[in-house]
């Protein structure tokens, strides 16, 4: 006996309601900028890493070339791509210290905010001469 009554359930298989598009949409986005903070939070550690290596370097050796010289290498194998190429080091001999500076710029990849900006600076004391 058919009483001509359809489930609901089966009539609206299929059907994405508007807000389920948005609420998935705005999750993406949330995910795109956290993956963003990792990127930014990845680029710092790596800057970081090269001052303070570039530093000690420097240290040894008693000159800023050797300084800039390992900071390059060292950025040179862990950043690359865009962000590589908008690193700014120097390094320089101040007082009885080596002194490296360094800075990058990570693009936002979300509408409505800035571009990341890091600016780092490492010290490390000279190494006596020994004479």
């Amino acid at each position: 006996m058919d009483t001509g009554i359809i489930d609901r359930r089966v009539a609206d298989r299929g059907f994405t309601s508007l807000q389920f598009l948005i609420a998935s949409s705005l999750a993406l986005v949330v995910f795109v900028a956290l993956a963003n903070v990792v990127v930014v939070q990845y680029s710092r550690a790596a800057m970081r890493s090269a001052l303070d290596q570039g530093v000690r370097a420097g240290t040894i050796a008693g000159s800023a070339d050797a300084c800039e010289d390992r900071i390059a290498q060292v950025l040179g194998e862990l950043l690359g791509g865009s962000i590589g190429e908008t690193t700014d080091f120097e390094c320089g001999v101040v007082g009885p210290l080596m002194q490296a500076s360094g800075e990058l710029t990570v693009d936002s990849w979300t509408p409505f905010t800035g571009d990341f900006y890091v600016d780092l600076v490492a010290e490390a004391s000279l190494e006596p001469d020994g004479t």
